[in-house]
């Protein structure tokens, strides 16, 4: 490798880090949330959290990954520019094109980084993170015994507890049950206990009062000694979780087989397997894409803004297109083929600029 590839390439890679430290933050954030949520309301300590983020990292790194190279490619071109750097490789011999030596190596380390977290690291992560949120929800007493915090153990059940002993026992119990809306039940109780027997569990209420709304704004006040509250429902008697088809490998999903068959249909399968191929490609080709857009044109010393919205933009045109191939994929395997439209978009794209460039229709940077 040349002394001046292994410069580009060191600043791509150093931008790449840049860039994809701030995406991955920024849409880490947006998953925390849903993991915040289903943490508190199972009662979990910090340290599920901190496992449900690491195995949550690859289904993030599926999304820095393409945006950190096509940043890291704009912003080093853009840099190189700016700073005359690649006006002195010019007037050395250089030609533009001769920068795609370094950008396509770039793009090959995206492709075996993104071919990575989509085949490997995303459907052991899937897997982990699936079985380790049903076993969570499973843990009833886990969910339930939280105190001084409102939990919602299922949809419309809402729980508070002011005190909790060592043996499970409860103190200050409040329950709201609006599962049936036409028919909402408040209870309060002094003291509570959760008792479980195999696939059932009870919750018994001691001195407490239950409240239903009667016809009109009335309410219906009972007093009670002791009651007991079915949770059975509650309870995940599955014990055979059913893949989905991102933790399945891509061979399997190319040519699934009758046992996945029996819990999936083939179009959503074959639609997974290739998103699994087409995402590395895609991940290889914007760094090229985003180079051919800031070469087209001549230099400029107010800098390259519209080409570098231009290239951000066909960007997303590209991964939309293959977005919404995937979307009828899943509906026909048979279309299959559509899936790498973007990507056949995209290197036209590429080798329309190239000729250009290379046949004189298109000057390269020289000083202004």
């Amino acid at each position: 490798m040349r002394r001046i590839d292994s410069y580009i390439l060191g600043q791509l890679l150093k931008g790449f880090g840049f860039f994809g430290l701030i995406f991955t933050g920024v849409v880490w954030l947006t998953q925390a949330v849903r993991l915040i949520d289903t943490v508190i309301t199972s009662g979990q300590p910090a340290s599920v959290f901190i496992e449900f983020s690491l195995l949550v990292l690859p289904q993030v790194f599926v999304v820095v990954l393409p945006l950190a190279g096509l940043g890291a490619a704009l912003y080093t071109v853009n840099k190189l520019y700016a700073e005359a750097e690649l006006i002195v490789m010019m007037a050395a011999g250089s030609a533009p094109w001769d920068l795609m030596r370094p950008v396509a190596l770039f793009g090959v380390v995206l492709l075996v980084g993104m071919a990575i977290t989509t085949m490997v690291l995303v459907p052991r992560g899937s897997a982990q993170l699936a079985e380790r949120t049903q076993e969570i929800r499973a843990d009833l007493v886990g969910a339930l015994i939280v105190e001084r915090q409102f939990i919602h153990p299922a949809p419309g059940l809402t729980l508070f507890i002011t005190d909790t002993g060592r043996l499970g026992e409860m103190a200050g119990l409040f329950l709201h049950d609006e599962r049936v809306p036409a028919q909402p039940v408040t209870y309060s109780a002094e003291r509570a206990l959760l008792v479980r027997d195999g696939d059932e569990a009870r919750l018994v209420m001691v001195d407490g009062v239950a409240l239903t709304r009667a016809a009109g704004a009335q309410l219906n006040t009972v007093v009670f000694d002791q009651f007991v509250f079915d949770l059975s429902d509650l309870l995940r008697t599955e014990r055979v979780r059913t893949p989905r088809p991102a933790e399945y490998p891509v061979l399997d999903l190319l040519r699934p087989t009758e046992a996945m068959l029996e819990d999936h249909s083939r179009a959503p399968l074959i639609a997974e397997g290739h998103w699994k191929i087409v995402l590395p490609l895609l991940a290889m080709l914007y760094p090229l894409v985003g180079l051919v857009t800031l070469l087209a044109g001549p230099y400029r010393r107010g800098g390259f803004g519209k080409r570098i919205v231009g290239a951000i933009a066909l960007g997303i045109f590209l991964h939309s297109v293959t977005l919404l191939s995937r979307s009828r994929v899943q509906n026909d395997a048979d279309l299959w083929p559509i899936m790498y439209s973007g990507i056949a978009i995209g290197l036209l794209y590429m080798a329309a600029l190239v000729f250009l460039l290379s046949h004189g229709r298109r000057r390269g940077p020289a000083p202004a």
